[in-house]
């Protein structure tokens, strides 16, 4: 039976990451040039390789499933890294027919590695590793900054209320961000927690929450085809799901309150 505390903890992160990633493989194949036939190949493997894992973790009942599971996904993901930094490499430096920019490729590389150290931790430890607060906010603070660059990107000129709101995100957090890296500075003074501190993590729960809230509203346009604009559902959900995953991690760590939300439900595409 899955009673044991560690066990449910990484079956949950297995089943936030495992759809992340299937999620990856489907914005690659979507932004690839029919011209880019190998690629579109490889980026098709890996969404069924995720699927299929997925799949496998929701049906996990006992705990040696979990160690199986655990080194099948982990080399996995390894070979999805190494396949999201080649085609970053082609980016920078040979021709190509992408249709995302670098830093899309580059976010999805530091998500990536974030399940890949999860994994390593759980592996040697039989545990998830306790990180700081900052260690979280660094790391989805920045993703948050290129969702709401992303989304600028797929409205349509005409929707200019959604292009201003979508700007806002992007600079409150810009902000926020900058903000976690000098907050970081300060604990090599060995303060692990100062009421600046809780502050800014008060801060980042109320414009995530912000930011969701929109999402939510975006997913419902994009549903409808009341918006206009190359977005398709699964984009805000992809990112409803992560912001959500953020501020559970961030409230096991910090002042800030367990979200009502699930971000290992099933996808949403419309």
């Amino acid at each position: 039976m899955m009673n044991n505390p560690s066990s449910q903890a990484i079956l949950f992160e297995h089943l936030f990451w495992l759809q992340t990633l299937g999620d990856h493989g489907r914005f690659i194949f979507s932004n690839l040039s029919p011209k880019e036939k190998d690629e579109i190949n490889r980026a098709y493997s890996f969404i069924t390789i995720f699927d299929q894992l997925l799949d496998q973790s929701r049906k996990i009942k006992e705990p040696h499933q979990i160690v199986e599971i655990t080194s099948t996904a982990f080399q996995c993901a390894k070979e999805l890294r190494e396949f999201k930094l080649h085609l970053l490499s082609r980016h920078l430096i040979d021709k190509n027919d992408f249709h995302f920019p670098p830093t899309f490729l580059n976010h999805m590389v530091n998500e990536l590695e974030e399940y890949l150290r999860i994994l390593e931790f759980f592996h040697c430890e039989n545990s998830l590793p306790f990180m700081h607060p900052l260690h979280h906010e660094l790391l989805w603070v920045k993703d948050a900054q290129g969702h709401a660059n992303a989304l600028l990107s797929g409205f349509d000129d005409t929707e200019t209320e959604l292009k201003k709101k979508s700007n806002e995100f992007l600079k409150q957090f810009r902000d926020l961000y900058d903000k976690a890296v000098e907050l970081n500075g300060y604990l090599r003074t060995g303060l692990k927690e100062f009421p600046a501190l809780c502050r800014y993590n008060s801060e980042v729960e109320i414009k995530i929450n912000m930011f969701r809230e929109f999402l939510c509203k975006l997913r419902q346009l994009y549903t409808t085809k009341e918006g206009l604009g190359t977005i398709v559902p699964l984009i805000p959900d992809h990112m409803l799901r992560e912001e959500c995953y953020f501020l559970i991690k961030l409230s096991e760590v910090s002042n800030v309150k367990m979200p009502d939300c699930d971000p290992t439900r099933p996808r949403f595409e419309g």
